[in-house]
């Protein structure tokens, strides 16, 4: 038996890390070092997250502005040093919402 949380865990949380990842290079100019201790990740994984090598299910997150933005509140709220991980479930839940195929 697999929970959709375990199947969102190796297929959707990747893909919201490496967006927010991406968000906190890009738009906050944070080095991958800081980036993984924000994220509490490796820097190898930010790494990966950066060149698309891990989260690679990220099309549904990208596709959707609903889900954007979801992603740059997490980032501003790791930036100031609060985090509420409601806002990743929501996100879960609104692509499981839009896609049926998902976990």
């Amino acid at each position: 038996m697999k929970f959709r949380c375990e199947e969102a865990a190796s297929k959707i949380l990747p893909a919201i890390r490496a967006e927010v990842a991406v968000k906190l290079a890009k738009d906050y100019g944070l080095k991958q070092i800081e980036i993984s201790k924000i994220l509490g990740v490796t820097q190898g994984a930010v790494s990966h997250y950066l060149t698309a090598f891990r989260g690679k299910e990220r099309d549904i997150i990208n596709s959707n502005p609903k889900i954007m933005k979801k992603i740059d509140e997490i980032a501003k709220m790791l930036i100031k040093g609060k985090f509420d991980e409601n806002s990743v479930c929501q996100i879960c839940r609104e692509i499981r919402r839009l896609s049926p195929s998902n976990p």
